[in-house]
């Protein structure tokens, strides 16, 4: 029974698009309150459903359009940033949100995986995907600057520093990072000093679109 579960397996790969139907049910601990579950989903009002998908409206007249109602519009604003590659390094994943939703409902029963938001706290407590924990880039790339949050850092990713400076990564955790989108270098920047420290790359996934890709899809976020 097992060979025919692991044959199976290999001949039809897992179908991540059904995680954009059912949503994803995560339990997030606050500091000071009780665990409470969250269902994140793609939040589309009905209204959406019979927008037609042309060219004009997709791309020119959506803001403007009598076709087009209200809770189906949204705004961005264009910055510099720096656009990112698709891959940082070949044995780093780099994850869509279909993978961050499989990864989030993984994350329910294996506590060695954490979703890391890595933008300054401020960002985090405005706005961020349900489950992730907050260690700032800063933390890692400038640690002579903060020295208490580069110990944090250490500490949530379970990462033992040794006596003789260097690190021991037996026991650290896998995880999955991102920040504000494709034009974010916060995190690329993050996973950069952590594969200099020696982080094996295999325990490190992307999220390049961040969140700006999360809320232009109108994913589940902290912020309603």
């Amino acid at each position: 029974m097992v060979i025919i579960v692991w044959i199976t397996s290999l001949l039809f790969p897992e179908n991540l698009r059904v995680y954009q139907y059912s949503g994803v049910d995560i339990a997030v601990k606050g500091k000071q309150s009780a665990p409470k579950t969250i269902h994140i989903e793609r939040e589309i009002d009905p209204k959406c459903l019979d927008v037609p998908i042309t060219n004009e409206l997709m791309w020119e007249h959506y803001y403007v359009s009598p076709e087009v109602p209200e809770p189906c519009r949204a705004l961005f604003i264009t910055s510099v940033g720096q656009i990112q590659p698709m891959s940082l390094h070949p044995d780093i994943e780099t994850f869509g949100e279909l993978e961050i939703l499989r990864y989030l409902k993984q994350m329910q029963t294996d506590p060695d995986k954490l979703l890391i938001d890595t933008r300054l706290e401020s960002w985090y407590a405005y706005r961020t995907i349900p489950g992730a924990i907050n260690v700032p880039h800063d933390h890692l790339s400038h640690a002579k600057s903060f020295p208490e949050g580069f110990k944090e850092a250490l500490h949530i990713l379970n990462i033992q520093q040794k006596k003789d400076g260097t690190y021991d990564f037996s026991q650290a955790k896998t995880i999955a990072l991102f920040c504000n989108g494709s034009w974010c270098a916060q995190s690329p920047d993050m996973i950069n000093h952590l594969l200099k420290m020696g982080y094996p790359p295999q325990k490190i996934k992307w999220y390049r679109g961040g969140m700006h890709d999360w809320l232009m899809l109108r994913m589940t976020s902290t912020r309603k």
